[in-house]
């Protein structure tokens, strides 16, 4: 269950710069593409874009299309029905911004960057190299 790590998306003015949000567990490939594609598919409705700005809103204790709404289950955390269950609420973070290139620096097994224009994610290793793209749909 463990495998913190980070989603988010890319400048567009920008490429080497990413936006993202901090996920503190289940952030294997195995695990969140399966669910990113969920959120996307039932909560985003295939809009890319909505994906991003659903998973950019809040750092995260994991991501799960099937959370529901209700009480929070622990201080600070609540569930965003069909996105997941937040890190921590008492307080607003803003999202994580670095360069790519600086990706080592992160405390995170693996980043994944969302692509609107062509509705894909791209896997990163730890240190920001690339290991694979996968498609949403």
């Amino acid at each position: 269950m463990g495998h913190p790590c980070y989603v988010g998306a890319t400048e567009p003015a920008q490429p080497g710069i990413v936006r993202a949000r901090y996920v503190h567990v289940d952030g294997h490939p195995s695990s969140l593409i399966p669910r990113l594609r969920g959120i996307w598919a039932r909560t985003a409705r295939r809009d890319t874009t909505a994906l991003i700005d659903a998973v950019l809103a809040h750092d995260w204790a994991y991501l799960g299309p099937d959370v529901t709404c209700g009480p929070p289950s622990l201080a600070g955390r609540h569930p965003v029905a069909g996105v997941g269950m937040t890190l921590d609420d008492t307080s607003a973070e803003p999202t994580t911004v670095f360069p790519l290139s600086r990706a080592i620096d992160l405390d995170a097994s693996w980043i994944y960057l969302i692509d609107p224009a062509d509705d894909t994610v791209t896997v990163h290793s730890d240190d920001g190299e690339p290991v694979g793209a996968y498609p949403l749909h």
